[in-house]
């Protein structure tokens, strides 16, 4: 076996770690994740999926694994969070009512830290595609009733990417408690609290690990992976990935429905 150059794993999940049936190969992941451990180096999911979907998909590997989850609004080890970021109730309340009021086209998920919440009203569509990503959805008259008991960690909305620093900007002007928008490429924005990505959520697990950014490898495809891959010693943009991201990578690997992900870390491992 090769002397491996890296310490700390981190992988995007859609368009990266899965194939475009949203699957992933168990068992060749296994064997990965055996070797990875005997070397003592740290595997991270660091997606902009909720924890819920994220335990359901690493149902089997949930105690050899560290996960970011909502782009880095939660941190879990050993299958328990311990770092999280919200919206304080009023900030998550009157995010929801800015997008209505001024973007009324735009569909709305939003995930909090005991369920997540999506209108009653919206299309089938997004119905049946929110309820595969958020497993304990509940569908509300008006997300603006969202219990008080819950907080937000993240909305999702399905609109054109290039929205993103639009919204950012004109709710910021106006709003104390700021917020981040960031987009997967896949025809959404991701909106959390202000300064949390998944790089942030990385750089915590790095100086728990004590682990360098430059003994990380990272692997992304879309525009919310920037921050973890500039962070990475050895960053790789999927073949499958958005121009931009692959121009900051230093490296390409294969795409993710030929398990590219697999295929270097196998590289390195034998």
């Amino acid at each position: 076996m090769n002397n491996i150059p890296f310490k700390a794993v981190a992988v995007d999940m859609d368009g990266t770690f899965e194939n475009d049936e949203k699957n992933f190969d168990h068992q060749r992941f296994e064997k990965v994740l055996t070797k990875l451990r005997q070397n003592h180096v740290h595997f991270i999911v660091s997606s902009g999926r909720p924890l819920s979907r994220l335990r359901q998909d690493f149902y089997d590997f949930l105690d050899r694994i560290d996960i970011v989850a909502d782009n880095g609004s939660i941190l879990t080890k050993d299958n328990k969070i311990i770092v999280r970021h919200v919206f304080t109730y009023k900030t998550g309340i009157k995010l929801i009512s800015f997008i209505q009021n001024n973007y009324p086209q735009i569909l709305i998920a939003a995930s909090g830290l005991n369920k997540s919440y999506i209108s009653k009203k919206a299309p089938r569509y997004f119905k049946n595609s929110m309820h595969y990503f958020y497993p304990d959805v509940d569908e509300i008259g008006s997300l603006v009733n969202i219990p008080t008991s819950d907080s937000l960690t993240k909305l999702t909305l399905e609109c054109s990417a290039e929205l993103a620093r639009e919204l950012e900007r004109k709710f910021n002007q106006t709003n104390a408690e700021r917020i981040h928008c960031t987009t997967s490429g896949f025809n959404n924005i991701d909106v959390m609290p202000s300064r949390v990505n998944k790089g942030q959520g990385i750089k915590y697990f790095l100086r728990y690990f004590n682990v360098k950014p430059s003994e990380l490898i990272a692997f992304g495809d879309g525009l919310n992976d920037r921050e973890m891959i500039e962070l990475a010693g050895f960053s790789y943009a999927m073949k499958n990935g958005h121009e931009e991201l692959k121009k900051i990578a230093k490296y390409e690997a294969p795409s993710n429905n030929d398990m590219g992900v697999l295929q270097v870390l196998e590289s390195y491992l034998d």
